[in-house]
């Protein structure tokens, strides 16, 4: 038999209960819950979102200028060694050779310390996300998720065709074969210790730029 005390608190709950209103009736429709219409600017809105996180955004106009950016960037961050991964990604084979014409190091993306060992890593994207800043990078084949995530800087390119306005659309275009492993990059790597600063770069890339072809 319950006590004087159990049955008080259930009947607390109870009469909480019997308050509540009629059940309301939701909409089929998802697009009330969707920020970014498909009709806006999505390389504007990704790119504004790519700062306002922490990240670097460079739009080019054509893959010649996106290899110039790229080239841009590893000489400014004095990267002496690179992976990038035989993946498919915008103009690989200009980037790779100029990466060689100014004696960077072409580290092999099969190596399992590579990624390790790089100062840069630079790879292409799946897809973005254009309400999040969100890069998706997958794994198998041919494709080296570290080269992205244990780089100290990572050079990302992402197609302006590649873009989706939310997370909704990116979860529509999954296929029916998946692939091996997918990881959502929204910043670089961030780490707080006990006391609440937030220290970049210790668990991954301190560094990311992302570098739009338009």
């Amino acid at each position: 038999m319950p006590s004087e005390s159990q049955t008080s608190f259930f009947s607390r709950i109870t009469d909480a209960l019997a308050e509540r209103g009629e059940p309301v009736e939701l909409p089929d429709d998802l697009e009330i819950a969707r920020v970014i219409d498909a009709t806006e600017d999505l390389v504007e809105v990704f790119a504004t979102r790519v700062e306002q996180v922490g990240m670097h955004a460079h739009r080019a106009a054509g893959e010649s200028a996106a290899v110039a950016k790229v080239l841009e960037l590893v000489e400014a961050l004095a990267a002496r060694s690179a992976i990038v991964p035989d993946e498919p990604m915008p103009a690989r084979d200009a980037i790779i050779a100029g990466l060689r014409s100014r004696g960077v190091g072409l580290l092999s993306p099969d190596e399992p310390d590579a990624a390790f060992e790089a100062d840069v890593g630079i790879t292409g994207v799946r897809m973005a996300v254009a309400e999040t800043a969100s890069m998706s990078v997958v794994g198998g084949g041919k494709h080296r998720r570290l080269a992205s995530l244990a780089v100290p800087a990572h050079v990302a390119l992402v197609r302006a065709d590649q873009i989706v306005p939310d997370l909704i659309d990116w979860g529509r275009a999954a296929t029916a074969d998946p692939p091996a492993n997918e990881v959502l990059i929204s910043a670089m790597s961030k780490t707080a210790d006990i006391e609440g600063i937030l220290v970049p770069g210790v668990h991954g890339p301190g560094t990311v730029h992302v570098v739009i072809i338009e």
